[in-house]
């Protein structure tokens, strides 16, 4: 009777084994399912917006079970990854997106059709600068500025441009110094302290310098971005600038 018992539990055992490794397959099919739509969608959404990429878009579809994420019809984050993005002309490095609370019918998901809404989607897009010195674009300029002759460099992670001037004879450079902050979704250059290359000048000089430092205005001209994702910080890198966005009640599928 042992030895019978034993045999049982054996058999059980193995059922068990085997009934995982069947959930196990038939959940990693079902997530590979969900990406591939996911992944088709993604390409129908920026064909539909004129953005173009290197290679395939990226997508990772986070929480494991996957199955039990399914039948709640909600999925805990699926992340996007473009490599080189272009948007309107302007070339990015990156844009990664995390979509959050998506929610889609399990059937529809499965089968190709009905939609896919996140939630909450945030996102994160990185150029470099030469990209982003093409997308500066300079107000109320002191007259006798040429924009194509500022330099712009990157000091201590904070903007250093050089703006060469003429004025009644004299060849001056202005200094300014600031940081990116962003406004109303829109990236802008908050200057920090406005100076010249020389010590002493002429007053008559000075005074227009400083009479017109505080109406100087430098706007990173971005493109939109997708998934009606607006632009909430900026920060400088070594290598570029770096802009965070967010955007709630997405569509991850077509209209």
């Amino acid at each position: 009777m042992a030895s019978r018992g034993a045999k049982v539990s054996i058999v059980l055992v193995v059922l068990a084994v085997i009934l995982v490794g069947v959930l196990f397959v038939a959940d990693r099919i079902a997530a590979s399912t969900a990406r591939d739509r996911i992944t088709d969608e993604t390409r129908k959404q920026l064909a539909a917006n004129s953005v173009t990429y290197e290679g395939d878009p990226s997508v990772k579809i986070a929480g494991f079970p996957f199955l039990t994420q399914v039948l709640a019809g909600e999925y805990e984050k699926i992340s996007i990854a473009l490599s080189k993005p272009q948007i309107d002309n302007v070339k990015l490095e990156t844009l990664n997106v995390d979509a959050k609370a998506v929610k889609a019918d399990a059937r529809d998901l499965m089968n190709g059709r009905g939609e896919v809404v996140a939630g909450e989607v945030t996102g994160q897009a990185t150029m470099t600068w030469d990209n982003v010195r093409k997308l500066l674009e300079f107000t109320n300029l002191p007259q006798g500025v040429d924009p194509s002759a500022i330099d712009v460099k990157v000091v201590n992670n904070k903007i250093v441009m050089r703006i060469p001037f003429m004025y009644q004879g004299f060849k001056v450079t202005i200094i300014a110094n600031g940081s990116m902050v962003v406004e109303s979704g829109k990236v802008r250059l908050k200057l920090d302290s406005v100076t010249t290359d020389q010590g002493n000048l002429p007053k008559l000089v000075n005074d227009f310098i400083q009479a017109n430092k505080s109406r100087l205005q430098v706007t990173v001209k971005l493109p939109g971005l997708p998934y009606n994702l607006v632009i909430n910080s900026a920060e400088t890198t070594d290598s570029g600038l770096r802009v965070t966005a967010s955007a709630k009640d997405v569509p991850l599928s077509e209209q």
